[in-house]
């Protein structure tokens, strides 16, 4: 058997999140059936993070196992050439056959993009996320803040997963203004309209999430920022005080990605 490790970027929009389903499409579906018409006998891949629906990615790492040698580097302009105009494979390179890119991941890191436009402006944003109120950005960075840490985050996660513990422990977490050209320009997958030069960002680097975490997260931080949440309510639901209704619906996939890994 011969094995790589693929990087890949895409658009997640119009997929049912990362992981294989049958007769649903997702991003590795469509992997693995472009790598098919490339590669005779078996191919198997294994991604390093299931990203939900509609979520992106500007760095997914795929272990890619098969019966053939791969011609790097040339392989991926001929499955660029195959996969969806959505998807693109940045690199191919062999690795070992030991290597998992999931157990081999010492942290992971995602970026969640807003912009608080009021109107209709900002809804129109297909990459980034619109929450059209006005928000106070010191008390949500101070709650941001407040994420860094071991804690339990059964109140900031969606059913539907089966996990043994809901305790994670996040490396890094900020909230700033960042401009999104200075990294979404650099893929022709990410147009942004309306010439927008400035939008905020949620940046969190962990060893591991949960189920819509980030998403969930970023629910709160806006309700925080309007005022329905203080910080002390914030930091009791980071302690794991289970609440019998939630306050927040979980934010839309639209201004997640999965930006990078650390292997």
């Amino acid at each position: 058997m011969n094995y790589y490790k693929a990087t890949f970027q895409y658009d997640g929009t119009n997929y049912f999140g990362f992981q294989w389903q049958k007769d649903i499409p997702t991003i590795q579906n469509v992997i693995n059936l472009s790598l098919g018409q490339l590669l005779s006998g078996k191919v198997t891949t294994m991604g390093a993070s299931r990203t939900d629906s509609g979520v992106h990615a500007l760095e997914q790492i795929v272990k890619i196992t098969t019966d053939n040698e791969i011609p790097c580097p040339g392989f991926t302009v001929l499955l660029n050439q195959i996969l969806s105009k959505e998807i693109r494979c940045l690199k191919i390179e062999p690795c070992q056959g030991s290597f998992n890119p999931i157990t081999f991941s010492q942290s992971k890191e995602y970026r969640y993009l807003f912009t608080n436009t009021l109107g209709s402006m900002g809804v129109e944003q297909k990459f980034i996320a619109n929450y059209p109120y006005d928000l106070n950005l010191p008390l949500m960075q101070e709650c941001a803040r407040q994420i860094v840490g071991r804690h339990d985050f059964r109140n900031f996660c969606s059913a539907g997963s089966n996990v043994k513990t809901t305790i994670r422990e996040v490396l890094e977490c900020e909230l700033v203004e960042v401009d999104p050209r200075t990294f979404l320009n650099d893929s022709d997958l990410f147009t942004l309209s309306h010439d927008l030069k400035h939008c905020y960002q949620l940046r969190i680097v962990g060893q591991g999430f949960l189920k819509q975490m980030v998403r969930h997260l970023m629910s709160a931080l806006w309700l925080v920022g309007r005022g329905k949440i203080t910080p002390d309510e914030f930091s009791s639901l980071l302690n794991g005080e289970v609440r019998e209704k939630r306050l927040w619906k979980v934010s839309t996939p639209r201004g997640l990605y999965l930006y990078r890994f650390n292997l």
